[in-house]
């Protein structure tokens, strides 16, 4: 593991140089914008992580507490602007005053990023998206600080979840009652655990409900907006198709969108769609036509994470808390019950 030395040998500079880039005081030291760059580029080839610990008991500018916030860099970090946003503004909402550390991570490979976890370096740490062997390594850990996960399952820490199997139902359900018989899915290729688990029960109610969805009328692609793009050039390939069709990320939706605009296809008349939401409510909301979603709602999970933090900061009480979270029905232009459901919630359909 890297050390501050070995960033400060690597950069040509001295260790109390380093010290000073790192704690915010190059302006007040006079460091040049040029060596700050050559040592922060260092620090991310070494992947040098500085000891938050340390650094709060040595400056009283930092003695405020540290909140880390996990998210995986892949096509999922779209989603991770709609979360900082969401935690800080309730941060601020408590009145709060702290440091929130972003710290990304590779998909699999959460403990190459674990040091402050083991370390105690956060006060408190929310943990989103991780994969089945992120979360076989967290329950091997014993940490000494609070840990929220994101929309996962575990007794040893708390958590905040979006029920997928009650998504999975309201979706089918919603089919359901349109009267349809068949449906398409357009899903990512990538088997991420939420999205992968609320598609199966979509499937799973789809069966029990009489809803046929064929093999050859699941269509995947990168979960992206350019991957959503091409799932739809495929769905207009495919000969008589079904209309219906559930998307099992907002950002596959609004490729969809482009695709059937280009290729004058009717949304809703020709097809409907109705998607997942987790990208926020205005990337649905504006779009052309307005997205019908089923909202996991990240302002909530943000609300309920940053809730369990605090208290378990401020009374030192590590006790894992569950909260689970309602989805939320939206309905918009691209799947329509009636007339008047425009822009309006749906009730959430008793399991």
């Amino acid at each position: 593991m890297a050390t501050i030395k070995d960033v400060a040998q690597m950069a040509g500079v001295s260790v109390t140089t380093v010290s000073i880039i790192i704690n915010g005081k190059t302006e007040e030291r006079r460091i040049s914008a040029a060596t700050k760059e050559k040592v922060l580029s260092v620090m991310n080839e070494l992947g040098y992580q500085p000891n938050l610990s340390a650094r709060r008991l040595r400056y009283s500018e930092t003695k405020k507490p540290a909140i880390a916030f996990y998210w995986p860099m892949d096509y999922r970090i779209n989603i991770l602007a709609s979360f900082i946003n969401c935690i800080q503004k309730e941060l601020n909402a408590q009145h709060f005053d702290c440091e929130l550390v972003i710290q990304t991570y590779e998909n699999d490979h959460l403990e190459k990023k674990a040091a402050p976890i083991i370390k105690s370096g956060y006060n408190g740490i929310i943990i989103g998206a991780t994969s089945h062997k992120d979360m076989e390594y967290l329950e091997a850990l014993t940490p000494q600080i609070p840990i929220v996960l994101i929309n996962r399952v575990s007794e040893k820490y708390s958590t905040v979840c979006v029920d997928s199997k009650k998504v999975g139902f309201m979706a089918a359900r919603l089919f359901k009652e349109k009267g349809y018989r068949e449906a398409a899915v357009i899903v990512s290729d990538h088997p991420y655990v939420a999205m992968g688990s609320r598609t199966q029960a979509f499937l799973s109610a789809c069966s029990e409900l009489g809803i046929l969805v064929k093999p050859d009328h699941i269509i995947r692609g990168d979960g992206t907006i350019t991957g959503g793009v091409e799932a739809a050039e495929a769905y207009c390939r495919m000969d008589k198709p079904p209309k219906a069709i559930f998307l099992e990320s907002d950002s596959m939706a609004l490729g969809a969108l482009y695709t059937f605009h280009k290729n004058h296809v009717s949304v809703p008349g020709d097809v409907e769609l109705l998607s997942i939401a987790m990208l926020g409510e205005e990337a649905t909301r504006f779009s052309i036509p307005a997205l019908s979603v089923i909202d996991l709602s990240n302002d909530s999970i943000s609300r309920a994470a940053v809730h369990i933090l605090i208290h378990s900061i401020e009374h030192s009480d590590f006790t894992p808390v569950h909260i689970p979270m309602e989805p939320e029905l939206i309905l918009r232009d691209s799947f329509r019950i009636g007339e008047g459901d425009r822009d309006s919630a749906f009730p959430i359909p008793a399991n």
